[in-house]
């Protein structure tokens, strides 16, 4: 393995094996993941991130081929799609990852959940700093989208875009209570087909309740023929100017630092267990077994 500077210069000239490696020290928090971090930490964050997340079988990849062939014209983009078993998958994700991959301007990532609840990767938030420091001003993050718990792409994203497609009905009545309050856009795909019309009015009677109807657009389109695609991207470089002032954005980048600590402090299971044991015999409270986990990482 070549030196971490080695393979960040790599990187930085657009080396995307380079790039590979750098986000699998990450994923395996491997030799050298530590300095990576503390290099990388030190740049301004600039990217804005997209997430794109909804149920299977609505078109997220294929709506995410044509959204990167629109932003790909004029800045340098990455796309981070999570799997929800490997990271190398069969069907359309594998095949959206292979056909973006031949465009020089866009660096396409799978990556596994590796058991993580949330829809997401545990390494996602690292990753993304990752490509602000490697010079993409815009990353697209695919989350697994399973059901109405799969919201953790609300802490990373800038904004999130909510895909759906015709005939999906009692679903969306399932997703009200979790994955339809995060998206800023709800996006009705496969516009092309005959029932869609029925499905956008199914659609807009779900997003007149008040709680919805106060912040979601809801956009057409269809990723076979391209129709609407432009109007969503409108819709993002939009919402993308006005992201400084945002305060929502800051509220998520803190939520996502507070997961990520906790997430850290629960990897170190085996020092919490030792000292569990004590509270057990007594010998501890539960306060002062807190005081001692955290002295014990520090050492």
């Amino acid at each position: 393995m070549p030196k971490l500077s080695e393979l960040l210069s790599s990187a930085e000239s657009g080396n995307r094996r380079d790039i590979g490696k750098l986000v699998t020290i990450m994923e395996n928090r491997s030799d050298g993941y530590s300095s990576l971090i503390k290099r990388i930490s030190r740049k301004k964050k600039n990217t804005f991130v997209v997430g794109i997340t909804g149920p299977p079988g609505v078109g997220k990849s294929s709506l995410i081929s044509r959204l990167a062939a629109e932003f790909s014209k004029r800045e340098k983009l990455a796309i981070v799609m999570i799997d929800a078993t490997s990271p190398f998958s069969g069907g359309s994700l594998l095949g959206n990852r292979l056909r973006l991959e031949n465009t020089d301007n866009i660096y396409v990532r799978s990556m596994a959940t590796r058991g993580s609840t949330g829809g997401l990767n545990l390494a996602l938030g690292d990753s993304l700093d990752l490509m602000s420091y490697l010079g993409f001003t815009m990353t697209l993050v695919e989350s697994v989208g399973t059901g109405q718990d799969e919201t953790d792409i609300l802490h990373f994203a800038d904004r999130i875009v909510m895909v759906l497609s015709p005939g999906m009905g009692d679903q969306v009545q399932a997703l009200k209570a979790g994955q339809m309050e995060i998206g800023d856009y709800v996006v009705l795909n496969k516009a092309d087909k005959p029932d869609a019309i029925i499905a956008e009015k199914e659609l807009m009677e779900t997003l007149s309740i008040p709680d919805l109807s106060k912040k979601h657009s809801l956009v057409k389109v269809s990723a076979l023929t391209g129709e609407g695609i432009k109007e969503l991207v409108k819709l993002i470089d939009a919402e993308r100017s006005s992201k400084a002032k945002d305060e929502s954005v800051i509220l998520r980048e803190k939520e996502r630092i507070r997961r990520e600590i906790l997430e850290i402090l629960k990897s170190k299971d085996d020092v919490i267990e030792m000292f569990a044991k004590k509270v057990v015999n007594d010998d501890l409270t539960r306060e002062e077994a807190v005081l001692e986990v955290l002295k014990k990482i520090l050492k």
